[in-house]
């Protein structure tokens, strides 16, 4: 009887309520993961790094969700903001153990919403803290060409509504994709209507990072770390178009890399993983890894 092939196994980071002692995820991220042909794995919240340690190396792909805003201290911004919702500062440690890991081993990583924005403050980047307060548009003429909607009589790309009260399944506008990038090459395609349901969004972009979609008032809409083979993040919620509907090939190929990262973990599974974690006295803490123990 010839072997059967595993589903490679997606780690999911979940959205916690610290008040409520409870971590939680919307199924569709779930039923996405399923119907791109891998397994999906919910992450715990904990403190103890040997928990890291022994589920890291069983995972071959990460999805980084929605949720609440992230703690501004991480990139230079201020403590207390009237707008910020609750800060979950352990499941902010938690994403920096699982983008040092997907870094330092190539592990396919697709950050959602929040996941996205968690991803370019841990690479260096900036937030806008409130885009109503903080972001009118972008100056089209600082744009790739053909990046924003209709530009304004001040060369200004026009305002557009990020907090939708439509059905999340109804795609409220379009963005603009960078059709030389992955997420192009993925979509095959350079326009793609999207659902939108946040308040903050990307300022400056990481170094390391690309920006690789714009909405029409052309706020960064989509990233890629720059030497990694899978690691990006989308602004709107992939999950509600999953499947066999527009965006099914983004968790699909999520799955299919994974499943070649599952090679280059093999021996992680049979040595070991250590993590060290170290406060550095900057924004985030130093992690290192040690292949074998």
């Amino acid at each position: 009887m010839s072997k059967i092939e595993q589903r490679p196994v997606i780690g999911i980071v979940p959205t916690q309520v610290p008040d409520e002692d409870i971590v939680r995820v919307n199924d569709h991220y779930t039923k996405a993961v399923i119907a791109s042909g891998a397994a999906p794995l919910v992450l715990p919240i904990a403190s103890d790094l040997s928990v890291y340690e022994s589920i890291f190396p069983l995972l071959n792909g990460f999805i980084l969700t929605g949720g609440q805003d992230i703690d501004p201290a991480r990139y230079g911004g201020p403590s207390t903001y009237e707008k910020l919702s609750e800060l979950t500062p352990q499941r902010e440690e938690v994403e920096c153990l699982v983008l040092s890991y997907a870094y330092r081993y190539d592990i396919p990583t697709l950050g959602i919403c929040r996941g996205m924005q968690v991803m370019n403050v841990f690479f260096g980047g900036t937030l806008y803290l409130d885009l109503a307060d903080q972001f009118q548009g972008r100056d089209a003429a600082h744009l790739q060409q053909g990046s924003c909607g209709a530009i304004s009589s001040n060369g200004i790309c026009p305002a557009v509504g990020h907090w939708q009260k439509d059905h999340y399944e109804q795609p409220t506008h379009f963005v603009k994709i960078v059709r030389a990038s992955k997420l192009g090459s993925i979509l095959a395609d350079d326009e793609l209507a999207t659902n939108s349901m946040h308040h903050q969004g990307i300022r400056d972009v990481a170094p390391l990072l690309d920006p690789v979609a714009y909405g029409p008032d052309g706020l960064v809409e989509a990233i890629e770390v720059r030497d990694r083979t899978f690691m990006m993040g989308v602004q709107w919620h992939p999950e509600y178009f999953a499947g066999e509907r527009s965006m099914g090939c983004i968790f699909k190929t999520l799955s299919m890399e994974a499943m070649k990262a599952r090679s280059r973990e093999e021996r992680l599974r049979e040595e070991g993983l250590h993590i060290e974690r170290q406060d550095a006295g900057g924004r985030w803490p130093s992690i290192h890894f040690a292949d074998c123990i």
